[in-house]
């Protein structure tokens, strides 16, 4: 724990209800002493459903909200505290009933549960679990059912409102053919109806079937907000999915969310670490998926599938998909009590900019209108130092980013190791994509920038906005430069060139190496086909489609999930020793073939380009 000061205790204790059942309903805490709720409400469900959720899921949706609760009511001290260690980082126990007492007790239960929490929120949580007194008649107490109701989700995600998660949600219903529950927290009036219209504006496109919207309504009650960083609250969206998608039988719970935000690299060099977010971090999703997997006993998954995307590539996901002029009905803005009918985002925040600069990557501006920021990217000043901070660190960062290589990305930002432990791919190839994902975040900002300042010097723009601001930088050598005219010097890898000969069973990478005739031929060109196939249908390389395992079973001929993951194992083995017999390092062949857990497979779009061999 950073400064070695102990954080005092807060005793946090859950009181009885004051009411049986009715939903709507508040679950009472009691915070050193003085009274305090959370009120938690999941609309829209099915009363069957919700009666065949085990004893320990109705337990999770208490314990994260008492979480949400604690987290919520106590403050850290505020942006001008400093004393690190002292108020920052918190320390509660917490005295909480459970129906099922036997397993929230256990050992293993327990150290999951603290330990998660532990890097979430960078607090200590100590639970202390008694039986609870009447448990089965408080079944329905956070639910409000819709009755009758006979619609079957296939797919559950977090739908927040913003970008990425309705890029997500356009994705699986428009691509995918799925029936997607689109779960809501809301706690601000505000985006409750941006929620709702972004759900009306998919079931008039894709019909009342595609999708369902799930409201859950999460607010304290008695005591106001004490704390907004909210480090613990995704605990308590990551439950809420969980047993949503539990009632449809499902055990797969989404968050879409951009790899650069995920990986939880603060763009603001004095950030205190508990402020930066952590929700969709690699960690914290394996946590989850962990923790909510002991609690169902059975595999559970939480995913974010756009992790190997950036804010761009979001962006363009939702033009390609043919819905660009919905962008302006989505929500990005971190100050959402401050937004007004006119400004419906801030424009200083962190989230806003990366949002603006996104958009105009993209060169989709005229669907995300200027207007609607409170301070526009470019043409506003800046007065406020921390907001000035907050713009010109973005940029130091994309800058960064727009050269960085794998090995300088383990030194310079060490932080990313934690991550890549947790993404399914071996740690040479995890580092390598990751490098390439900033690499292009870093492109593209700049690309924004260097044509701002090519239109107009930064002199000519107002004392205090971002231009002028960052032209002073550079005076200073506060900043890496920008070149005006030129692209950055160091360019990405070259793609690798596989020629596919299905005939012959062959494949050949950059003219020299062969593989012919055996297992893992067989499973490049399988993959290749589906290469071409994105191709053919004019999508960017980063939407190419994947083969999934059941594919892969038939078109290999194989038996099972498990008898796909050896084939693809073995075909990496393979390719390391034509790699390392020509005089090329291993680890390319690592990079060759790309996994999207729950997904599946497909050639690494931006490593690989495919040919047909010429007929003989």
């Amino acid at each position: 724990m950073v400064g070695g000061a102990i954080p005092s205790e807060r005793r946090v204790r859950c009181l009885p209800p004051l009411t049986k059942s009715g939903g709507d309903a508040q679950l009472r805490l009691e915070i050193d002493g003085n009274p305090a709720g959370v009120k938690v409400c999941i609309s829209h469900l099915n009363a069957q459903l919700v009666a065949d959720l085990p004893d320990r899921a109705l337990d999770l949706l208490e314990v994260a909200a008492v979480v949400y609760g604690a987290d919520a009511a106590v403050s850290r001290g505020g942006t001008a505290d400093q004393q690190m260690g002292k108020m920052w980082h918190r320390h509660f126990q917490v005295d909480m009933p459970v129906r099922d007492r036997a397993f929230w007790q256990s050992e293993d239960v327990v150290l999951a549960l603290e330990e998660m929490l532990m890097f979430l929120s960078g607090d200590r949580f100590v639970f202390r679990f008694v039986a609870k007194e009447d448990g089965e008649a408080e079944r329905s107490l956070f639910f409000k059912f819709d009755e009758g109701s006979a619609w079957q989700a296939t797919r559950v995600l977090m739908f927040s409102g913003g970008l990425d998660s309705f890029a997500g949600a356009l994705e699986e219903i428009a691509e995918r053919g799925e029936r997607v529950a689109l779960v809501s927290h809301f706690s601000a009036s505000k985006i409750a109806p941006v929620q709702r219209q972004l759900h009306k504006t998919l079931t008039e496109k894709f019909g009342e079937n595609s999708c369902r919207h799930i409201p859950v309504q999460v607010q304290m009650v008695g005591r106001g907000l004490k704390e907004g960083t909210h480090r613990a609250r995704s605990f308590l969206f990551a439950a809420l999915g969980a047993v949503t998608a539990r009632a449809f039988g499902l055990n797969r719970v989404s968050f879409f969310e951009n790899g650069v935000v995920s990986l939880n690299l603060s763009p603001v060099g004095n950030v205190l670490g508990t402020r930066a977010t952590r929700t969709t971090h690699p960690q914290t999703l394996s946590r989850f998926s962990d923790f909510l997997g002991r609690v169902f006993a059975s595999e559970t998954r939480i995913d974010n599938p756009f992790f190997w995307r950036t804010k761009k590539e979001v962006v363009e996901t939702v033009a390609r998909l043919g819905m660009s002029e919905q962008i302006a009905q989505t929500r990005s803005c971190a100050d959402v009590h401050n937004q007004t009918k006119q400004h419906i985002h801030c424009g200083r925040c962190s989230q806003c900019i990366d949002r603006r600069f996104a958009v105009l990557a993209a060169g989709l501006e005229r669907f995300d209108p200027e207007e609607a920021y409170r301070v526009a990217l470019m043409d506003d000043t800046r007065s406020d130092v921390r907001d000035r901070e907050v713009a010109l660190s973005y940029l130091r960062s994309a800058r960064a980013y727009e050269h960085i290589t794998p090995s300088e990305l383990e030194r310079a930002l060490p932080a990313v190791i934690s991550a890549v432990a947790h993404l399914a791919q071996p740690t040479e190839t995890a580092i390598e994509m990751i490098a390439r994902l900033l690499k292009r975040h870093g492109i593209g900002v700049s690309d924004v920038m260097r044509a701002t300042l090519k239109a107009k010097s930064a002199e000519d723009f107002p004392d205090g906005s971002l231009p002028r601001l960052y032209g002073e930088a550079q005076k200073a050598n506060a900043l890496p430069n920008i070149p005006v005219s030129s692209r950055p010097i160091v360019e990405p890898a070259k793609p690798m060139v596989m020629e596919v000969n299905p005939q012959r069973r062959r494949v050949v990478i950059d003219d020299r190496i062969f593989i012919e005739r055996n297992a893992t031929a067989d499973l490049l060109i399988v993959l290749a086909d589906k290469w071409l196939e994105g191709a053919g249908q004019g999508l960017m390389p980063l939407d190419y489609p994947l083969a999934n395992t059941n594919f892969l079973t038939k078109a290999l001929k194989v038996d099972g999930d498990e008898a796909v993951r050896q084939r693809v194992n073995r075909a990496k083995v393979v390719m390391r020793k034509k790699m390392a017999s020509c005089g090329r390092e291993p680890e390319e062949a690592d990079a060759i073939i790309e996994n999207q857990p729950w997904l599946g497979y497909r050639l690494t779009p931006d490593r690989v380009t495919v040919r047909k061999a010429k007929a003989e």
